[in-house]
């Protein structure tokens, strides 16, 4: 028997989360796979054989974690997803063990902690810290004056209307990039509303919300605020924390 359209019910899963998938779920399992990879090429000996077992079992449980969440319905999400964290959580904490020991060379640790860490403020920040509102409910939640065209005394030509700034809460940044996308198009101002909300910012930081160009592209951009005075740096390399000039 043939079920009516209008008797058939949608069950929208994280699987479908487009953002999910990328950010997280594929994050997830390309880490584990460099991991299984790193380990491969790591000596065995007595020392080391103990810690090598224990970070695989971790690893392991860690993507079986990540392919569970991808199952989770709306009201299994906070339970899920706390799972998941702590999968991630127990998998930093027995990576930097085997760094003390020795085990696994300090820039490779250090490169994993950094991957894990992304992880684990994107999942916090856009799903766990608090829901995300999606882009057809903003109409409900922000409603942007009206701006009339202003008339120049040259012709009868007009201005183009000024970018209204958007104001985000200090220190939150998850993903009011929904604003950020919605009200601001020119980068610079963009990344500035996002150091506005969180001084002392990461590229990494501000990747999380501006998803749509590469970090080497916000690096190029902060390069141009530095020089224009609107933007400053503090530290070197992977250690460069950056706010808006005050």
């Amino acid at each position: 028997m043939q079920l009516e359209k209008d008797n058939l019910i949608q069950v929208k899963r994280l699987s479908s989360d487009d953002n999910y998938y990328a950010n997280v779920f594929k994050k997830t399992e390309k880490l584990v796979s460099v991991i299984f990879y790193v380990l491969s090429e790591t000596k065995l000996s007595p020392r080391t054989e103990t810690h090598i077992q224990i970070i695989k079992d971790r690893a392991l449980k860690t993507h079986e974690l990540s392919l569970e969440t991808l199952m989770l319905q709306r009201h299994e999400l906070h339970e899920g997803l706390l799972r998941f964290q702590y999968g991630l959580v127990a998998l930093q904490s027995t990576l930097r063990i085997a760094e003390v020991a020795r085990v696994i060379p300090e820039d490779i640790a250090l490169l994993f902690a950094d991957q894990l860490d992304a992880l684990m403020r994107y999942l916090n920040n856009h799903y766990l810290q608090k829901e995300g509102v999606p882009a057809v409910e903003l109409s409900d939640t922000i409603t942007p004056r009206p701006i009339t065209p202003r008339s120049t005394n040259k012709g009868s030509g007009t201005t183009a209307p000024r970018q209204r700034r958007v104001t985000i809460p200090p220190g939150d940044i998850s993903t009011d990039a929904y604003l950020v996308y919605s009200q601001l198009t020119d980068r610079a101002e963009r990344i500035k509303t996002v150091l506005e909300a969180k001084p002392q910012a990461t590229i990494k930081d501000i990747a999380e919300v501006i998803t749509d160009v590469s970090e080497k592209t916000i690096q190029r951009e902060l390069n141009s605020l530095i020089e224009k005075r609107q933007v400053v740096r503090e530290g070197e390399r992977r250690w460069s924390r950056y706010s808006v000039q005050k």
